[in-house]
Order: C-alpha cells, then structure tokens, then sequence
C-alpha cells in the first residue's frame, strides 16, 4: 500500500447553515474538514527498487590492499613497522590473544604477512600460510631437501622466500590457488648468506662459499627472473647477513670493511670502516643516517649521501646490545638489563631496568614489543611506564616448564603476531573491554 501522511489543522466549529437541507449539511462539514487537512501521498516504490549500501568489514578492506614486509620491518633494517595499533591505555582496555596455534615445526626466521596470510617457513622445509583474521591453517608447501633459515620479503603481496641455495616467488592466483615457482639457484658450494632486501623490482642478497672465501653480493630482476649484476669480494673474518638499502644503495658489513652497492648505477665500491665490527654488528638506516655497531656496542653513524666513510660516534655504548631499531629521531637498544631510548644526539631519554635480557622485536610509533625468552611485553611510547606482557608455553599452560623461546614478533596494521622457535604463533589485539565489577 502507498504510504499517505495526515495533517489536521484544529479549529472553531462552523454552525451550519439553517437554510440548508440535511443532505446540504453533511456535504458541508465534509468540505470544510478536508479544507483543515494536508493530505500527502507516497508512491509506493518496488523492493527490488531499494538498493542497501553495506559498508565494507574491515577484512573486506584489507584484503584489497597491497602489503609490503620486510625483515626487521623494511628495507632499511631499523625495526619500525607502519601500523595504525594504539595501545590500550587505562583499566577498561587491554590486549588479548585473538588465537594461538602450534605447528610442531622448527623456525629460525622472522615471521611475514601479506594481505591474506602469516607466512612461516621452517627449517625443515615447510612453508605454512595462516589466515591473518582467523588463525586457520589455509595451507602448506613442503620442499624437500630445503630448509629456510633466512627471512625473505613480501612486495605488493608477492612471497619471495629463500633456503639455503634457492630463492622462491610464490602468488596466489586469480582462483585462489598458491603458485610457486624457483627464480633463482646458487652455485655449487654456494649459499644464500643473507636475508632478502628490495630495491623497486630488484631483490639484493649475498653469497658466500665457506670453503673458498668467496663471496658475491647478487641482484635479482624480479620481471626478467635473471640477476643483472653480481660484485665478487674476498672475505677474511667475517660476512653480515643483513644488507641494508637506502636511497638506492646497498650497504653491507664484511671484516672491517663497508660495501656499497649503487642499484641504479649498477656499480660498487669497498671501504675500510676504520672501525672493528664482527658478524653481530648491527647496520641500519634512520633519519638520513647510516648507523653500526662496533665488536665493543658503540653506535656509529655516518650522514648519508656520504661524503666519506669516517664513522663518527653517537656517544651511545652498552656493555651488551643484543637488539636495536628507531623510528624519527628516536634509537632503541635492547640489553641484558632492560631497554633504552635515546636521541639521535646520545642523549638518554629513558631506560626500563630489568632483572632480564629484553630483546627488542618490533617498533611502531606507539607500541614497542619487547622479548624475554618466552615472555612477549607490549610497552607503550606514549607513556613509557605503561606495559603489558604474556607468557607463552607449548601446552598454554604459563606454569609449563617446557623450553620456549620467541624468535620473531611484528607490530601488523591491527595485530600482533609473536612465533616461538617451537612453532607456536600467537596473534594479539588491543581490543579488550575490562569489566569491573
């Protein structure tokens, strides 16, 4: 039925007209009522007509954008992520676990997220993908004779993952399935010596023959599958597994040395640091500085473009750092006593004393996530007293003895995912509403 809206206007009476007839009268009255009302019609519209505007999930969002992650949190190895995650500040929010699985399977390497899934490979040569949103296992690759030790990197929602000798691209296709295809072999008595690095549609490694003291670092196009340069060095001591890129060059540490690698120019130069440093130096890339770690934990940097290569020193030392990272002009050290921030100056900001190693695993403007062997600590950097931490055991009984040890957690855009060399992967949200009663 047509809807209809009645607007009655109320008023005085009008007597009726004497010298009328009965039948006069009702025609009357029946006039002047419909003179006091407004009478609005609606036509009535088919449903088929009506069009509902659902908005979309947040997962429906998700799911169509396109994810980049890289090893310590992107190309320039400082362990920052981009996420929007607050922390919950106050007693009527907190963190809670959004799910918990064990895969029974031994990782050495860094856990990496595109738009659907957690990507996990193990060094027995599996490769597990999870759903993000639910903690499903969606599904499993295995690869004989392989074992993944090394943390590859996601490009636009692309897996590129490396074993020992091998490097794999893996897409889902257009009906859901997971494609793989092996890009790239090392030689005979070669190995993958680092984790993978992006610079545009170039990959960038290291090589390494143990035997023979060669070493090579590697760019692979990723649209022609065939590496279009490669630079031979010598090694004597010691080559890094972690390449750092930045304003299109490739930096990596070897015996007391620094190579750079210009991606663009195809070209590369070796220089002495003049500063001791070991394969558990530390090099990364903040705020127009390129940063390292001597065999003694002082920090050193040099201003990039760079003129030259005297490092300078920060002024920062610790007895032991085992962990570091930044975001803006903020540095980050985990120690065996705690975790501090300074200045890029060396100035002091804050240090959280503790009776435990804290290791640093992931950084995002207001979330720090620090490690203590199977403890994983949420802090917050608005308010650096404020904290949160959980224990993780192989049965989820926190009074379990059984050994576990965190070897990975990133700060996603609304989670964070923490994995145990065991295999446990935990996923968290801050979206916990606190009763009190």
């Amino acid at each position: 039925m047509p809807d209809r809206i009645i607007i009655d206007f109320d008023g005085e009476e009008k007597e009726p007209d004497k010298d009328a007839g009965q039948n006069s009268d009702k025609r009357s009255g029946s006039d002047e009522k419909e003179k006091e009302r407004i009478v609005i019609e609606f036509d009535e519209t088919p449903e088929e007509h009506i069009e509902e505007v659902a908005e979309e999930s947040y997962e429906e969002t998700f799911i169509k954008s396109k994810i980049n992650c890289f090893y310590k949190g992107n190309s320039y190895l400082n362990n920052s992520f981009n996420s929007r995650l607050k922390f919950p500040e106050g007693i009527d929010h907190s963190f809670r676990i959004k799910f918990s699985k064990n895969l029974k399977d031994e990782f050495f390497n860094s856990i990496l997220q595109n738009n659907r899934y957690i990507i996990l490979s193990s060094r027995k040569g599996n490769i597990y993908f999870i759903d993000r949103f639910t903690g499903f296992s969606e599904r499993k690759l295995s690869f004989e004779d392989e074992s993944f030790e090394k943390t590859g990197l996601v490009y636009e929602n692309t897996i590129y993952l490396n074993s020992l000798s091998k490097i794999f691209c893996i897409k889902e296709s257009d009906d859901g399935e997971i494609v793989q295809n092996e890009i790239y072999k090392s030689p005979d008595g070669y190995f993958i010596w680092s984790n993978l690095n992006r610079h545009k549609n170039f990959i960038v490694f290291t090589e390494y023959n143990i035997s023979e003291g060669n070493a090579f670092i590697k760019i692979l196009n990723t649209e022609s599958v065939n590496p279009v340069y490669d630079f031979e060095f010598r090694v004597k001591d010691f080559i890094s597994d972690k390449v750092c890129i930045t304003e299109g060059k490739a930096f990596m540490l070897f015996d007391n040395k620094i190579l750079t690698y210009d991606i663009d120019k195809l070209s590369a130069n070796i220089n002495e640091c003049e500063i001791n440093t070991d394969e558990n130096s530390f090099i990364f890339y903040l705020n127009y500085r390129l940063y390292i770690t001597s065999q003694i934990n002082e920090l050193f940097y040099i201003d990039l473009p760079a003129v030259n290569y005297k490092f300078k020193t920060t002024g920062i030392r610790n007895p032991y750092i085992n962990s570091i990272g930044g975001f803006a002009d903020n540095i980050l050290m985990g120690t065996l006593d705690g975790w501090k921030i300074y200045k890029s100056s060396g100035l002091q900001i804050y240090y959280f004393e503790d009776e435990y190693e804290n290791k640093i695993e992931s950084i995002s403007k207001n979330i720090l996530v620090i490690s203590q062997s199977n403890k994983i600590i949420f802090c917050n950097l608005n308010r650096f007293q404020e904290a949160e931490g959980y224990v993780i055991s192989s049965d989820g009984n926190p009074e379990s003895n059984d050994p576990v040890e965190i070897i990975s957690a990133i700060i996603a855009d609304n989670e964070i995912f923490v994995l145990t060399k065991s295999g446990i992967l935990e996923a968290y949200t801050s979206d916990k509403m606190n009763i009190h009663i």
